[in-house]
Order: structure tokens, then sequence, then C-alpha cells
């Protein structure tokens, strides 16, 4: 069986939007068949194309071509480089230099011209054919493959567009924040507007800005494909985004306030999609008005006894195979359900259950947090091998907020999860080190734990103590300040507290001074030192006037000064 490689029902018709203008399906499918005759013979392509327009144009030569798209899960050397060297015959394809001997650089083909020369019917792909292979990374660090026909995901795209309530002949257009690479990116920002036959913007807009600039280039109402993780920012800046029609969100949970607050400020349906590499999209909802997923066309989820618990596996139109879900659902009797978490993620602690799906639900939940997280130091993402008889290491967490300390969300988590899963320690960050689709693995997880517990345990065991130091008689805060008998102001001491805490914690930004007492003056021209200790969101300080009865000193001041983390680089810009 043949199926067309897109819906587009006339050759003016766009399929590319950007700052110049639409690209038609006349000149891009001209384009794509040049493209196909050029690539170089081989079974298989990686397509590391960072743009939407190159990856399209790579997906579609390839396929016309007859070749199979390798998809890695991430655009660093060691992604493709892996699959280089399990898959020797693959060319490597992409709008960016690639230091490989099979690479082929998409650039030429990039500049599409708006009149091609002819048309031609719209290329016919078997159904059968294996039109991608997309890797995940998996629990071992080794990528694990997931086959897709170009049936499959015609279908999915289909079964997509009924959930989403588009008609046959819809007038948007979608622009993604999501790479390609992904299954969620490659459903919602290729399969998806091939299928219907309708325009995708050429970028993918990861910033406020750039989002509100490729609206505004759309020029008609248009769907946004993206993340929870990428939902937050534009939200935050409150700004106005032209022609949005709707959301789709998925790769991560979605909280309901988020989805909330985005269909308050914008008036647009937020549709979260769930779904899996393995099985693509198998449902949908409006997640801030209905908690229940709603099955897509055609798919079928099915109770199955696993032992002495009950897992479900998923069927469908677009499925081949019918996959055992790495969830917990609760099946309502009209077909609909509710995502109970991963299965792996049940915590056994002190004789009580909670999955880790829950927990990050609670602790995002709380008015003022940005983002967050529950993590296992020891679990290797593998919580269900903790019982009560061995119960994992203390859990802990990481936050992102602009205005709570660690202590104010420990009061808040205190009323909404048992005592048993409160988070020790619990980290405040600057932000999560989420990826380009918005995940957390649990490596990342673990540098940013080992790396935060070192700074901890540093500043804790050992009192930093400043070189000593002095404030000189010629200081200009001391004349008038007790003519005769001069003292060092409170505020030229603290500024010395201050200057101490940026030496040695570098990473951290002083907020509010929360704590402060004078206990003795400080002469000028005497010695002192300024002895710190950081301690969740506070660096605790006491400064001391060397004497030489007394070795330890006499001391001057101490106090508290809140911190919080530099923000990352790049973060907000």
């Amino acid at each position: 069986m043949m199926l067309p490689l897109a819906a587009y029902r006339a050759p003016g018709d766009a399929v590319l939007l950007d700052a110049d203008g639409e690209i038609s399906a006349a000149a891009f499918f001209a384009r794509v068949r040049e493209l196909a005759d050029a690539l170089p013979a081989a079974p298989f392509v990686i397509n590391l194309s960072e743009s939407r327009t190159a990856f399209m144009l790579g997906f579609a030569a390839a396929l016309v071509r007859g070749q199979t798209s390798l998809l890695p899960s991430g655009q660093a050397d060691y992604d493709w480089q892996q699959l280089a060297t399990q898959y020797p015959r693959a060319s490597i394809i992409s709008d960016r230099a690639i230091d490989a001997p099979h690479a082929f650089d998409l650039t030429p083909y990039l500049r599409l011209s708006a009149t091609p020369r002819a048309t031609h019917p719209m290329p016919l792909i078997a159904a059968d054919f294996t039109a991608a292979m997309l890797f995940t990374s998996g629990s071992t660090g080794q990528p694990t493959v997931h086959a897709k026909s170009w049936g499959q995901l015609t279908r999915g795209a289909a079964n997509l567009a009924a959930a989403l309530g588009w008609s046959q002949q819809p007038r948007h257009a979608v622009l993604g924040s999501v790479p390609p690479q992904h299954m969620f990116g490659l459903e919602s920002t290729v399969m998806l507007p091939w299928h219907v036959g309708i325009p995708v913007h050429s970028q993918k807009p990861l910033l406020p800005a750039e989002l509100e600039i490729a609206l505004r280039q759309c020029a008609r109402p248009c769907w946004w494909m993206t993340t929870p993780a990428h939902l937050r920012g534009p939200l935050k800046a409150a700004i106005a985004l032209p022609n949005l029609a709707g959301i789709v969100a998925s790769t991560m949970s979605l909280p309901v306030a988020l989805a909330a607050a985005a269909e308050a400020r914008w008036q647009v349906p937020v549709v979260e999609i769930y779904g899996s590499t393995e099985t693509g999209a198998l449902a949908t909802r409006r997640t801030a008005a209905d908690e229940w997923w709603t099955p897509l066309r055609g798919v079928e989820l099915l109770q199955q006894a696993d032992g002495e618990a009950t897992r479900i596996r998923a069927a469908g139109s677009h499925i081949d195979i019918p996959v055992l879900l790495a969830d917990q659902l609760r099946l309502h009797a009209d077909g609909r359900f509710l995502w109970l978490g991963r299965a792996a993620d049940v915590l056994k602690i002190g004789g009580k259950r909670a999955s880790l799906a829950a927990l990050n639900q609670r602790i995002s939940e709380i008015p003022g947090v940005d983002d967050a997280v529950y993590f296992v130091p020891d679990a290797a993402g593998d919580a269900a091998s903790h019982d009560d008889a061995h119960p994992p290491r203390r859990l802990a967490a990481f936050y992102v907020s602009a205005t709570l300390s660690s202590e104010q969300v420990q009061a808040a988590l205190r009323v909404r999860v048992d005592a048993v899963f409160m988070p020790r320690p619990l980290f405040r960050v600057a932000c999560l080190p989420r990826n380009a689709t918005g995940k957390l693995s649990h490596t990342a997880l673990m540098a940013l734990f080992a790396q935060l517990r070192e700074v901890e345990t540093a500043a804790t065991v050992r009192r930093a103590t400043a070189l000593s130091q002095i404030v000189p008689a010629t200081h200009p805060a001391l004349p008038g300040h007790f003519p005769g008998n001069p003292i060092v102001p409170g505020v030229v001491i603290l500024s010395k507290v201050a200057d101490a805490i940026a030496r040695q914690f570098p990473h951290l930004v002083l907020d509010a001074l929360l704590a402060s007492r004078f206990h003795a003056p400080l002469r000028p021209d005497r010695p002192f030192s300024v002895h710190l200790a950081l301690r969740g969101d506070c660096v605790y300080f006491e400064l001391r006037e060397h004497d030489r009865p007394d070795p330890a000193g006499t001391r001057i001041a101490r106090g508290r000064w809140a911190c919080r983390p530099h923000a990352a680089k790049g973060e907000g810009e």
C-alpha cells in the first residue's frame, strides 16, 4: 500500500513560514527531489539538522530515496557518534558542520526557490517502509531503538488531528519549540502539518521574544507545540502572543496551575498529550479543565496481570504491536483514564507509599515555585527496588524560585506530603538541567546533586576564614564618627562581610540581611577576620577582632544573610 508524503492540495499551498514569507509545496517538494538524487547511497541517514526546514527537507528526501532516518535522542556529539558506530553505513546529514567521514551538508539546499521550474506529483511512500528509527537513552546508557513505519506515522498524525478537533481543511499553522528528532516533535511539527496540509514555521523559538516574533510572522491562527518547561517563560514575561490559536504540550507532566494560567492569559485551549517514543501519542486532555485522559481514536488500553500488580498494554491503529506501558493507570469504564505515575517510581518508606510523580506535583504546586523535582540519589532511576527492608537514602529535591527560601518551601510541603517523604536536603537552584524537550535525566540530576553536595559539605564542615584585614584610620567613613574615639560604622562592617561572602561563595547572590547583631566596637587599624558558613539558603557570618590575650579574638558582629544561586548563563536573555 502506498501513501502520499503530504496532503497539500495545490502547488501554491504554504509548507514553510519564516521571516521572508512562505515556501510553497511546489518549491519545497521540487527541492526534496533534488536532494533525494544528491544524497549518498546508504540504507540509513542520521538527521542532525537543527532548523526545521533542514530536518523536513532531509527527512522527506530520505523517504523519497528509500532511506531510513535515524533520530538520536540528543544533539551532542556523543549521541550521533554512538549511532555512527552502530550503523557504519549511515550517512550524516545536517545544516551545521559535522566532522565525520560520511557527513553531507544540507546548507546549499536550504535556499528554496519561490517559483520552481516544474511541478511534480506528490511522492508516494510504501506504508510498511521503516521511515524512522528513534533512539531513547535507556536505563543502561545504551540507546534503545524504536522503529516507525510510514503507515504508523501517517495514522498517528490522523488520530492526533482528530483528537485536536481539526477539520479536514484547517486554516491555521504550526509552530514548534521542540526538536523534530524527538517523537513528540516529529509527530506534532512534521507529520501533523504534512498530513493535514498546513504550514509550519521554520524556527524553533525558545525565548519569549523569539516566540512572539515567530507568531507574528505566521500571520494566521497558529498552534504552538511546546513543553511545560518552555511554557513558563512567556507567562513570566507577560508578553502578548499574537495569532495564537492553541497550545499543545507534552514530554513532561503539565501542572494544572500552569495550564490554567496559560488559558487565562491567552484565552486559548491548552491540550496535553500522553504518549511515549514506543507508542507515539496515546491520549489528550484539557489539563486545566479535566484530570481524565481521553484515548486517541482507535487506541485501546488493556489490563494485564503481572504477578500481584496489574499492568496496562496499549494497542491501536498506529501501534503495530501492543506495547506494555511503564506507567500506572486507573481505567474508567468509558475508556478514559487517570495517570498515577511510572510503575518504577513508587517509593515505599516507613510502610507508606508515594510516587515520584505525585511528589513532584506537590512541590511544583507551591505558589512561588517555578520548577521543581524530587530525586533519589542512590536509586539510579530504579525506585521500585526499595522497600521497607531496604529503604532509599533520604529523598532530595531541587527547586527554582525567585522568592522562596528552602525553609518556606519545607513549611509549605509539610502540609502537602507525609513526613517520611520530606526532602532532605532541599536545594534551591537557578534552573534545573532540562534537555531540549524539557526532560530531566538521572545522570544530569546526579551530577547536580554531587556538585551541590560538595559545596554544602565544604561550607558546613569547614568554617571558612577570610584573610586578616583592617579598616584604616583614613577610611572616609570614620571622620566624625565619634571624634577622638573613632569606631568603624556598622554599615562598613557589613560591607566587609558582603565582600567576604562574594569571595568565598562566588556562585551566590546576596538577598536580604535576615539578622545582624553587634557585640563590640571595631577600632580602625585593628586586624579582624570574617568567618562564614553556608547552610541552606543562608550564609551565617561572624566577625572577630584579633586580640593578643585571646587567640580566638573578640566577637564584633554576627548574623545571617539570605542568598540564592546566580542565574544560569543566558537565562532570561
